[in-house]
């Protein structure tokens, strides 16, 4: 059941991806969940936290890297460290951001969430092998 859940979740998120991704060749911005904006309206904050959240897996990795040496990488493996970085950062800006004073939308707050969710959902259904990728075999 949790297999097929995580799959259902990937599978929904990639047609989503695609979609943006289609949609922005036609000079069309669509933000999360599906929201059609310019795109200066993409709030700062939410691309604070997908910047940071690459950067915060590059090191992820590097430092992995440094530390056992090139393996193989799952692909579940990285959108889970992604998506856990997604999470865990945005509620980061949100909280900086609600303590300076600025007003941060229920909507910010509930995709952080949302993404904490599903990276916990992928890694919780993924194979044990999958999920101890660095640890010492």
């Amino acid at each position: 059941m949790g297999i097929r859940l995580a799959n259902i979740l990937i599978g929904l998120i990639t047609l989503w991806a695609i979609y943006i991704v289609v949609a922005w060749l036609f000079d069309l911005s669509i933000m999360f969940p599906y929201v059609q904006v310019e795109p200066e309206e993409i709030p700062m904050g939410r691309l604070h936290a997908i910047r940071l959240a690459v950067i915060g897996t590059f090191a992820f990795y590097g430092v992995m890297h440094l530390l056992q040496g090139s393996a193989e990488v799952f692909p579940i493996h990285f959108l889970k460290t992604f998506l856990f970085f997604l999470s865990i950062i945005g509620l980061a800006v949100a909280w900086k951001a609600q303590a300076g004073g600025t007003d941060v939308s229920l909507q910010h707050w509930a995709l952080a969430f949302f993404w904490l969710a599903v990276a916990l959902v992928l890694h919780f259904a993924s194979p044990p092998r999958y999920r101890r990728y660095f640890r010492k075999k």
